[in-house]
């Protein structure tokens, strides 16, 4: 299904890479079909949003996707924030079950504990559970029994994202890279990714690889130190456009110029990124979808709510935010002012 994701990427050389464009799956198809054929729903069902985080840009903008979908739909929610813990996220599971609620819209802290939680727990309700973020259970995407599953940061995409990355590298490049939070399942599969790339572009030496906790600040200073200790460092990956902003700030104060002495290529796609890829300072960002993850994921209960479900897996890649304006999640200069980001 990723083969239909590549896009267009930028160069080494300033050259552009075309692959084929991406077409709507159909499970996605189905879930958009349903949301443009908007009919009121014949009951005001009760959702409980059992998320792993609500305070960061990320993670604020898929609760925006929610309200959006509420005001569409009508139903009512109540927010289970994990605050990015498994054991608490446990707690508050527990406690949404005993509340008894319609359905679920459940983003796990983590892919295992999550695993237990909705066999454990929400699986025994009987009410349709939509799984967002993350895959669960060793899945590669959708597990059996849920009504969907809707990701945009699994293994299959950050390898995407690297191997783009590493593939504009011509000649013989030193890149350094930064990512999430260690021990998480982003982290995992980013990390993973990251190895797979330099296995196939052995021209790509990777001399720094280092956590950054989605946070500007560290990975300015986990940047500063890596051009230190290797000043031929020429390509940058990061997971996340907030990091990415420290990763300029130190590519900057290290006398170099982003977009030319050192190519950027983050992850995220947000309105800052967007502008800085239009500006020419980073490669590409690659996008995100936080907003839709959690409005088609919402429209997705609702289906299995009124006794449609999909119970399959959407790949947010595939998503008409993507299909109908770039066809890569891959932001480039060519073609960002196709795509317009929400958060």
């Amino acid at each position: 299904m990723l083969a239909a994701v590549l896009g267009a990427v930028i160069g080494w050389a300033g050259v552009a890479v075309t692959a084929r464009a991406a077409e709507m799956s159909p499970a996605a198809k189905a879930v958009v079909d349903y949301d443009k054929a908007f009919q009121t729903p014949a009951k005001t069902f009760r959702i409980a949003y059992l998320t792993e985080c609500v305070d960061n840009p990320y993670c604020l903008a898929r609760l925006a996707g929610l309200k959006a979908a509420a005001a569409k739909y009508g139903f009512e929610y109540k927010i289970f924030d994990a605050n990015f813990s498994p054991a608490t996220q446990a707690k508050v599971v527990e406690n949404a079950v005993t509340e008894g609620f319609d359905g679920y819209l459940f983003g796990p802290a983590a892919a295992q504990p999550g695993c237990g939680l909705y066999n454990r727990l929400l699986k025994p309700t009987g009410k349709p559970v939509v799984s967002i973020d993350i895959a669960m259970c060793g899945d590669p995407d959708y597990t059996p029994g849920l009504a969907a599953t809707l990701t945009m940061q699994g293994p299959a995409h950050f390898d995407n994202f690297l191997d783009n990355a590493f593939k504009s590298c011509t000649g013989t490049c030193e890149a350094a890279a930064v990512g999430g939070f260690v021990g998480s399942d982003l982290f995992t599969y980013w990390e993973a990714a990251i190895k797979k790339a330099a296995a196939k572009y052995p021209n790509v030496k990777v001399v720094v690889d280092e956590p950054a906790n989605f946070d500007p600040r560290i990975a300015l200073k986990k940047i500063q130190d890596a051009l230190l200790a290797h000043p031929k460092i020429n390509l940058i990956v990061s997971s996340w456009d907030d990091m990415s902003r420290g990763v300029e700030q130190a590519i900057v104060a290290a006398g170099k110029v982003p977009g030319k002495d050192i190519m950027v290529f983050s992850g995220g796609a947000t309105k800052v990124g967007v502008d800085k890829v239009k500006s020419g300072k980073w490669a590409a960002t690659y996008a995100y979808l936080p907003y839709q993850e959690s409005y088609y994921g919402a429209a997705a209960l609702m289906m299995a709510l009124e006794g449609k479900p999909i119970n399959a897996y959407i790949d947010e890649a595939l998503l008409p935010e993507i299909v109908n304006t770039t066809g890569t999640v891959i932001i480039t200069k060519e073609n960002a002012d196709k795509y317009t980001p929400n958060y």
